[in-house]
């Protein structure tokens, strides 16, 4: 095992998580304070009359519904790939890396002509203003030409993940980022670019991070490790990751699509209101990553025990990713409510931009840690094979329910205060009923091991 490399088969379970965990926060949150430059740039160099900032963001809800399910898939490599590790079969963990990065690429060339085709479209039809739509449609073609590079990095980042190594891909990201930053300043500050050198400084941050992550994998010791001659699909192998992954892609479209709903609906109230929820969502994804990560770190944590068939570690790895999660995401949910007006402010000096901002983050960034709870839960369900669960919970608690809400409720009282409370009540419905499941798969578990010891004995 190389240093990097976390073992979950053995060892504290609590330091094992931390240290997978924390990497993918810091990495993560990194990325949602890049993507926050990105918008602070257009905010100081801005001549549109602050509508450049409205643009990026009104293209950020659907592009994370788009990317959302292929990226979502790379967890169905990390599971696969954690569950053979788990029992140690070394020729089905290479095919299993083998299928994962061939299947990247060709996902990634699909996203690109999907992203480039239907750009105008799809913004219409989330009601994005007219006066930010040019702008919006270029920045949204120019993301999705580097989305080849893009799943690449995403799959790179799962693979290492699964043998528990997150802070590789933490320090590529990093450095990735800190390009990002030179380039957006380059582009956006000195060559007047706008929204352009944003997308193009985005993309060559991406092609950093990828070929780095890239390279380290191929020369990674070891099983778990990528040569160009044995990139290709194996059937059975992409089926298992499929069966995983296209239903935890499909719970990352649901979410993007019931925030569209959200911010279609906020869009009506116009420019303001559509840049100002922007920027709140920019610090709601900081939060949500942090609630996010400790369900990355349970969920090869779990697949790798099951593959090893302890359950009982399994199931301590999911209640100490609870604790993780819940100390994390309600610790830094409570100071992005306290401070939404000053962390909204970076990014605009309107103050009813502002004022719209606060009131999307007081209500969701209290409250988040109820998501990262409703993730971990999801994500140790998928480390036990069972994907479909968790993509019912997001059909029905965070998408079905949004819809009605929206175009049944909200039009009684619309407020948008009232609107966002539909956030914490899908979260807390969706959390009560995969601990329902979550309870019943471990007990089955059990059952399932304890009658294979019996017949061997």
């Amino acid at each position: 095992m190389r240093k990097n490399e976390v073992n979950m088969l053995s060892g504290s379970v609590m330091k094992g998580l931390l240290t997978i965990s924390v990497p993918i926060m810091i990495m993560n949150v990194l990325q949602s304070l890049f993507s926050i430059v990105d918008m602070t740039v257009l905010k100081i160099y801005d001549t549109s009359g602050g509508y450049s900032v409205g643009a990026v963001g009104a293209s950020s809800t659907l592009i994370s519904l788009i990317t959302g399910l292929l990226i979502g898939i790379s967890a169905g490599a990390n599971v696969i790939i954690a569950k053979y590790i788990g029992k140690g079969e070394t020729e089905s963990i290479e095919k299993s890396v083998s299928t994962s990065i061939a299947f990247s690429i060709i996902g990634g060339v699909a996203l690109l002509l999907i992203g480039v085709l239907f750009s105008k479209l799809f913004l219409k039809l989330t009601n994005c203003p007219d006066s930010l739509l040019e702008q919006a449609v270029l920045y949204f073609k120019l993301y999705f030409i580097g989305s080849p590079i893009l799943m690449l990095y995403n799959f790179f980042a799962s693979i290492l993940r699964a043998t528990g190594d997150s802070k590789r891909p933490m320090v590529f990201l990093t450095i990735g980022g800190i390009v990002k930053v030179f380039f957006n300043f380059l582009f956006v500050g000195v060559f007047k670019m706008q929204v352009v050198g944003v997308a193009l400084a985005t993309i060559a941050s991406w092609s950093i991070s990828a070929f780095l992550a890239g390279y380290s994998l191929y020369n990674n010791q070891g099983a778990v490790n990528f040569r160009f001659r044995r990139i290709k699909i194996y059937g059975s192998y992409l089926k298992e990751i499929l069966i995983i992954g296209i239903p935890t892609g499909m719970q990352q479209v649901l979410y993007s699509i019931a925030n569209v709903i959200i911010t279609s609906t906020v869009n009506t109230f116009g420019p303001d209101a559509t840049t100002g929820i922007s920027i709140a969502n920019q610090f709601d994804a900081i939060l949500y990553q942090i609630s996010v990560a400790p369900s990355l770190a349970v969920m090869p944590y779990v697949s790798q025990n099951v593959g090893a068939k302890n359950i009982k570690r399994a199931k301590e790895s999911t209640y100490k990713g609870l604790m993780i999660t819940i100390l994390f995401g309600a610790s830094f949910g409570s100071l992005s409510a306290i401070f939404s007006g000053q962390l909204s402010s970076i990014m605009s000096n309107d103050p009813n931009v502002i004022a719209y901002s606060r009131q999307k983050m007081v209500i969701i960034s209290s409250t988040y840690f109820i998501s990262g709870i409703n993730e971990v839960l999801g994500g140790a369900l998928k480390g036990m094979g069972k994907p479909i669960v968790p993509m019912v919970c997001t059909l029905l608690f965070m998408c079905v329910i949004r819809f009605f809400w929206v175009y049944l409720i909200f039009p009684l009282y619309r407020n948008l205060t009232f609107l966002y409370l539909i956030w914490p009540i899908g979260w807390i419905l969706s959390t009560i009923v995969l601990t329902i499941f979550l309870l019943i798969t471990t007990r089955s578990l059990v059952k399932k091991f304890n009658t294979v010891k019996e017949k061997v004995n």
